[in-house]
């Protein structure tokens, strides 16, 4: 089946005004170091190793200043949470099996991340010319700056719904368990990532590559909690991007894609960077 053009298949154009809605500039965010290193496949005490540490230590003091982070969220009323259905007072829908992940919300922050370009292409560059591992690090260390960017974002999330006496969610992208990339369409007819220079191709996936879209709900501070991951509601067998093992207490994520559809998790595709 040929790609659909977003412009085409958006089946959204917001009709009203966010509750809430802001631009984001942030002048330092901190990667989780580990989490680098593990994309890597570093090892402390392995033979050969200690090089590329240093060179990774090295790269996180000098590459900051390539980082361009900043982010967009734009907060609505839920008006209807079912199973498989959000719909948002922007008119704004969003399918999947998403309701373990995001019930109790009674406000949805929608929202897009980027740390700009020019570490993706300093990255691409190593490796055509054949520098293996610099190239492998510098775009281990881009993921993990735009992780950090959509936490930093997440935690100012955090503060606008703890002003007003409720919580928020773990953010969901979309690609990730149940809830297809083509709901990247919806979302980006919602949020005004052209402010922050995104766009999603005919594909749904997002440029600069290093860009994270998701849905963070907002609800009752007694209900919902930020901490865990939606992969702990997901029971998705053969998933590239598990962060959290399946704790079939929290609900089972059902029916991940249908025929014509894909996720992150089945495609080893991640949508968000």
């Amino acid at each position: 089946m040929p790609a659909q053009s977003p412009q085409a298949a958006s089946p959204v154009i917001p009709s009203r005004d966010p509750a809430f809605q802001r631009l984001l500039r942030f002048d330092r965010i901190e990667p989780d170091r580990e989490q680098i290193r593990r994309l890597v496949g570093l090892q402390p005490g392995r033979n050969g190793h200690q090089r590329w540490f240093e060179l990774l230590e090295q790269m996180l003091a000098e590459l900051p200043h390539l980082l361009r982070p900043r982010g967009v969220f734009r907060i609505d009323e839920v008006v209807a949470l079912e199973s498989r259905r959000i719909v948002l007072a922007s008119g704004a829908v969003f399918e999947g099996a998403i309701s373990a992940f995001l019930k109790h919300s009674t406000l949805m922050a929608t929202y897009v991340v980027t740390i700009g370009s020019a570490l993706e292409r300093l990255s691409r560059g190593w490796l055509r010319t054949g520098k293996v591992m610099q190239g492998a690090i510098a775009d281990a260390v881009a993921s993990g700056c735009a992780e950090a960017t959509g936490a930093a974002l997440q935690a100012e999330v955090r503060t606008w719904a703890q002003a007003r006496g409720m919580d928020i969610t773990p953010p969901y992208s979309p690609g990730y368990c149940g809830m297809t990339v083509r709901q990247q369409i919806p979302l980006f007819a919602t949020v005004p990532a052209r402010r922050i220079n995104v766009r999603i191709t005919p594909s749904c996936l997002m440029l600069p590559v290093k860009s994270i879209s998701g849905l963070i709900g907002i609800g009752p501070a007694d209900k919902v909690s930020p901490g865990g991951y939606p992969c702990e509601a997901c029971d998705h067998p053969d998933c590239v991007q598990r962060r959290a093992p399946f704790d079939r207490s929290r609900g089972v994520c059902q029916n991940w894609a249908g025929p014509d559809q894909s996720t992150a998790a089945e495609s080893g595709a991640s949508p968000r960077s």
